[in-house]
């Protein structure tokens, strides 16, 4: 196949050549396309010598390789499609730094795979991207891509191996600039989110502020989760141990770079863990808040605080429309967090499974951003 030229949307889609490849190795050396590109960096020798030689017995297999440029010329990103089963091509693509946030990706996207559809004989294009990379997440997504799970240890990145999302689009599902899918402003915003370096959160209690969990916070957390009173209202494991702890630790960073959860644990003036607190988001637009404090640090008025902070932030950065809060029948000092942030307590809901107690009665209530208190 001789390589071919795209037009997309201001966007032209060209072969490789060496005029391309300073900016491309600007490209290269940014620290987040490091972070979720898979080939062997630094890109330097013999790789970046025989690249564009490269590109071109890719395109003679049958596997196009475009350089994405600008109006003027100038370098914006890459976009590739490969041949990976019969009637079956997988998309690769990268934004430079210097494009971010102009919607590049998206319409060289819906460029190549139309081509793919139209003169690969392709019946489905692949998609793939390293649990994190929410930013390639959203621009599938947005193009009509459907993501269809998670591929456990999927691709194999210098020396590691990662977990990747996993999808897909076939023909006639190709999103135009004018068929956004449904929640995608909040899709967008959640994106920018967990795409961001994590922050430090201040409070309106004095002494407390919100930060990410660490490694060591993992003995004051086994202890706050063994104390008699967390066992007694919190879904934990029995006789609770630091093992138990250094397993959290890993699913709290898994489920953060997955999108599922945002996780703060709360800090005194002496950098000491005294408790968490945590959205964990369902549905498009809506979360549920959970959270304990450490026994030394209650009757503060810290966990209302820090609830209180957190659901603000759900709204005005995660693009929140609905948050849900529960607790067993019976918690009263969590129903009072709960009510003192605005929650509406809505009712009781029967025989909620928890953990080794089986199924417990259980307080439900919500906040809408209008009842942030």
């Amino acid at each position: 196949m001789e390589p071919v030229t795209l037009r997309a949307d201001g966007l032209r889609l060209v072969a490789w050549e060496q005029r391309h490849m300073p900016d491309l190795a600007r490209i290269y050396a940014d620290p987040l396309i490091e972070r979720f590109l898979v080939m062997p960096l630094p890109w330097a020798g013999t790789a970046r010598e025989r690249f564009v030689w490269l590109q071109e017995r890719h395109w003679q297999a049958g596997n196009p390789r475009w350089a994405v440029e600008d109006e003027d010329g100038s370098l914006v990103g890459s976009m590739a499609l490969t041949k990976s089963f019969p009637y079956e091509s997988t998309i690769t693509y990268v934004t430079a730094p210097w494009a971010r946030g102009r919607g590049v990706a998206q319409r060289a996207i819906r460029a190549a795979v139309q081509f793919g559809f139209d003169n690969l004989g392709a019946k489905r294009i692949a998609w793939d991207a390293i649990v994190g990379n929410h930013a390639s997440r959203l621009a599938a997504i947005r193009t009509g891509f459907t993501v269809e799970g998670i591929a456990r240890n999927g691709v194999y990145q210098r020396g590691e191996s990662k977990d990747c999302w996993v999808g897909g689009v076939l023909p006639g599902e190709v999103r135009g600039r004018e068929n956004p899918p449904g929640g995608y402003e909040i899709l967008k915003k959640q994106a920018g989110f967990f795409m961001a370096e994590r922050q430090e959160l201040e409070t309106d209690a004095t002494g407390l502020r919100l930060r990410q969990i660490r490694e060591t916070d993992l003995d004051d957390l086994a202890a706050s989760c063994a104390d008699e009173l967390t066992q007694r209202w919190v879904d934990l494991p029995k006789h609770y141990e630091r093992a138990d702890a250094d397993w959290w630790f890993g699913i709290c960073r898994q489920r953060w770079e997955r999108g599922e959860t945002v996780l703060f644990v709360l800090a005194d003036d002496a950098d000491r863990y005294c408790g968490s607190v945590e959205l964990s988001l369902g549905a498009l637009g809506e979360a549920e808040l959970a959270y304990f404090c450490s026994p030394w640090a209650r009757g503060r008025g810290w966990m209302t605080a820090a609830s209180r902070r957190l659901c603000r932030l759900g709204f005005e950065e995660l693009g929140l429309e609905r948050i849900e809060w529960r607790a067993v029948v019976g918690n009263e000092a969590s129903r009072r967090v709960a009510e003192k942030v605005g929650f509406a307590i809505e009712g009781t809901r029967r025989r909620i499974p928890h953990g080794a107690d089986g199924r417990l009665d259980s307080w439900v209530g919500s906040l809408l951003p209008e009842d942030l208190s």
